[in-house]
C-alpha cells in the first residue's frame, strides 16, 4: 500500500469512529454561521463518509482521485504538500450534474460564512484532570466555548472546520471536472459524487 493510502485509509477510519453522531444540541450555542455551517455538516457527514470510503476502494489504482480525497486533510499530521492537486477553476461540462453543483456552492456559502466567524481549521485540545474533557480550537486559536465539551461531541466538530469542508468540495469539483461520462467507472464516481445509487434520485445522504 503507498503511503497516501496508509494516511488516506488512517483518516477515514478516523472519521468513521467520529463521523456519525454530531447531536449539536447537546453542545453550547454556537456563532449564527458556524452553527448553520456544522449543521449542514450533520446532514451530511455519515453519508459523505461512506462515499469517501467506496471512492477510495473503487478507485484505489487511480493516484489522483485517492491524492483528491486525502486533500481534504491537507495540514493534518502525515499530509504531504507534494500530495496538493493542482485545482482548476474552469467550468465543469457535466449537465446532469448540475444539481449537485448548486448543493455544494450552498455548502461552500455556509462554509465560507463561519470561515469568516471563527477561521478555517480547528483543532481538538484534552483538558488535563478532566477526564478526557476538553476544548475545540477555532482557526484563531481561541477556543469555541468557554468549557470543556465531551471528546465524542469536541472532536466531531473539530473535524469539521470550514477550511476541511472548503477543501473537499474543492476537490469533488476537481473530480467532477476530469469525468469523461463515456467510460463507465466515471459513470460510477458521479453516481458516487452524487451520494445515490442513480443520478435524478434524492439527495440525501451525502458528506465529511
Amino acid at each position: 500500500m503507498t503511503v497516501t493510502g496508509k494516511f488516506l485509509d488512517r483518516q477515514l477510519a478516523e472519521d468513521a469512529r467520529y463521523g456519525g453522531r454530531m447531536d449539536l444540541d447537546e453542545l453550547p450555542s454556537l456563532p449564527g454561521a458556524l452553527d448553520r455551517h456544522l449543521r449542514s455538516c450533520a446532514r451530511f457527514s455519515a453519508g459523505r463518509l461512506r462515499v469517501n470510503q467506496e471512492i477510495r476502494a473503487r478507485f484505489a489504482q487511480r493516484a489522483g482521485v485517492v491524492r483528491l480525497l486525502a486533500y481534504a486533510y491537507a495540514g493534518m499530521p502525515g499530509y504531504r504538500d507534494s500530495w496538493r492537486p493542482a485545482l482548476t477553476d474552469g467550468p465543469v461540462s457535466v449537465g446532469s450534474a448540475d444539481f449537485l453543483l448548486a448543493r455544494w456552492r450552498d455548502e461552500e456559502r455556509l462554509a465560507r460564512q463561519a470561515a469568516e466567524e471563527v477561521g478555517l481549521d480547528f483543532s481538538w485540545r484534552e483538558v488535563e484532570r478532566q477526564d478526557g474533557h476538553g476544548l475545540v480550537i477555532d482557526g484563531a486559536g481561541r477556543p469555541l466555548w468557554d468549557v470543556a465539551v465531551y471528546p465524542e461531541d469536541g472532536y466531531i466538530v473539530s473535524r469539521h472546520g470550514p477550511g476541511r469542508v472548503l477543501r473537499e468540495l474543492a476537490a469533488r469539483r476537481e473530480m467532477l471536472a476530469g469525468l469523461d461520462l463515456r467510460a463507465e467507472a466515471d459513470r460510477t464516481l458521479l453516481r458516487l459524487l452524487a451520494g445515490t445509487g442513480a443520478l435524478g434520485g434524492g439527495c440525501e445522504g451525502d458528506v465529511g
